[in-house]
């Protein structure tokens, strides 16, 4: 496939590698005392079962790596999901990398270059995608290039913002995060422009794409720059910008990020569901970013509800009926499902760096329910095409209670759904109007969420939907109800 938008049909499940799986044949106790690497003197080894430590300054190491993705991608397959967002691989000296001290080299923590390689391999033999992490904002305050421009070297030293009284730039203002100089033209060669460079050498072994760490600090001329650098030998190579706001000019357009990580649609649903926002604020806030972010923006963004940086969705919401009624949101709306390690069995953790506690890989201490329920959610999306490239219409100014309702579809008649999402502590009770054209008078609804359930006939473009407290529907055309009869036509489906 030669064009970004195949981002809109994927699941992805974010990784926190040294967090998420221990290769074979080691275990946590073994991996860490294997190499020099966690010898240092200011490194903490953790036991795979033990929390991080809090304030941790990422030195605390429990060692996941590369080689325990490959090992696991069963599990992403039984889940169905479909692609991998890995934070940070590069070689630094803390557990989350994003303080590079070289971008040419995968750290030998998580396997090197050659776990890297297998890696792309396995995953591509399975159908599946993989997306990295590039923190080019800043290093650490110990990278070579660091180094030498504090010597003064050329042309190190213009790789960074040095002041006259010997300070520097550097990442909210913490000084192991110098920040490099984007203006520079050789350095731009190196991260981005030239066929050697960081982003082309690993799209050149393979990668699918990269997320970029604070892309607002990298600034919308960069964006475009490394997307005009990458599309012509790369044209199939995703850029998604970590955009912690509202972010139209950072992907309605065909210069700058194909899609952000959409914190925005996070934030109005859990403000939404824990009675900190409204329904219509909810509402209103799907349609600005479907209408802001453009149709291709909105479809290959990544819908989140928690990160490496947030808390978990159980923090979040302890209502598990709540929390099912965000997984339908992150599901149904434009964008892509981005699945946090763990959510899908009701991992718990409050933020940063408690939501980075290790994957649970002892089944009996998962939520079986939580588990089978995101599989259903996720079978349901790759079921159809409306859901994942599908336009959208919101309908919650028709609701007079605390729900919203929305219809997603594509120019081919029978691929449509209306969602229903009540948050009320009440049922949903009412008539609703559909306004699209296709779905026709006596046309028989099924609930995706629940097959068995009677089904409901359209009226005139309408119809009467019950919906229980704290639930939804995802109602979709049937068109077996009759023998010799078809709503859809054949001829009318070309």
């Amino acid at each position: 496939m030669h064009e970004p938008l195949w981002m809109a049909d994927q699941v992805m499940y974010e990784i926190f590698p040294d967090r998420f799986a221990i290769g074979e044949p080691y275990t946590s106790e073994s991996k860490l005392a294997l190499a020099p690497y966690h010898r240092a003197t200011d490194y903490v080894r953790r036991g795979w079962d033990e929390l991080p430590v809090n304030p941790s300054w990422g030195k605390d190491f429990f060692g996941g790596d590369l080689r325990g993705i490959a090992d696991r991608l069963g599990h992403l397959q039984e889940l169905g999901a479909t692609g991998v967002f890995s934070t940070p691989i590069f070689s630094a000296p803390s557990n989350h990398k994003y303080d590079a001290t070289d971008f040419f080299s995968i750290d030998e923590q998580f396997g090197g270059d050659e776990a890297l390689t297998d890696l792309i391999q396995q995953m591509h033999r399975l159908d599946m995608r993989l997306v990295m992490d590039a923190a080019f904002n800043h290093v650490s305050d110990i990278h070579p290039w660091f180094l030498a421009a504090k010597q003064g070297k050329k042309p190190f030293k213009d790789f960074f913002a040095f002041k006259p009284d010997g300070g520097y730039q550097c990442w909210r203002d913490l000084r192991q995060m110098p920040e490099l100089n984007l203006d520079n033209a050789e350095l731009q060669g190196i991260l981005y422009r030239n066929s050697d460079s960081v982003l082309q050498k690993y799209l050149a072994m393979g990668l699918d794409g990269w997320r970029f760490d604070v892309a607002v600090d990298l600034g919308l001329e960069v964006a475009k720059a490394m997307r005009l650098a990458l599309q012509e030998r790369f044209p199939s190579a995703v850029m998604i910008g970590e955009v912690m706001n509202y972010a139209a000019e950072w992907t309605n357009g065909d210069d700058r990020y194909h899609g952000v990580m959409n914190y925005y649609f996070r934030d109005a649903v859990l403000s939404w569901l824990r009675g900190e926002a409204s329904m219509r604020q909810m509402n209103s806030v799907a349609e600005e970013y479907y209408q802001g972010y453009g149709m291709d923006g909105a479809l290959c963004s990544w819908n989140i509800l928690s990160s490496h940086d947030t808390p978990r969705l159980k923090n979040m919401l302890p209502d598990k009926a709540q929390r099912q009624l965000a997984v339908i949101a992150q599901f149904t709306l434009p964008g892509v499902p981005l699945v946090y390690y763990g959510e899908e069995i009701g991992m718990d953790g409050g933020g940063d760096p408690d939501c980075r506690r290790p994957m649970i890989w002892d089944r009996q201490r998962w939520d079986m329910e939580t588990f089978e329920f995101y599989k259903k959610l996720i079978s349901i999306r790759q079921s159809r095409a409306e859901l994942r490239r599908g336009k959208l219409i919101m309908l919650g100014h028709q609701l007079d209670t605390d729900a919203i309702a929305f219809l997603r579809y594509t120019d081919k008649p029978n691929e449509v759904s209306l969602v229903l999402i009540n948050n009320a502590a009440t049922p949903l009770k009412q008539r609703l109007f559909t306004p699209h054209s296709h779905l026709y008078h006596q046309l028989p609804m099924k609930n995706l969420l629940c097959p068995e359930q009677s089904l409901i006939r359209m009226e005139a473009g309408n119809l009467d939907v019950e919906i229980p407290a704290r639930s939804a529907a995802i109602l979709v055309p049937t068109d077996d109800q009759f023998k010799e009869y078809k709503f859809f036509k054949e001829r009318n489906l070309a």
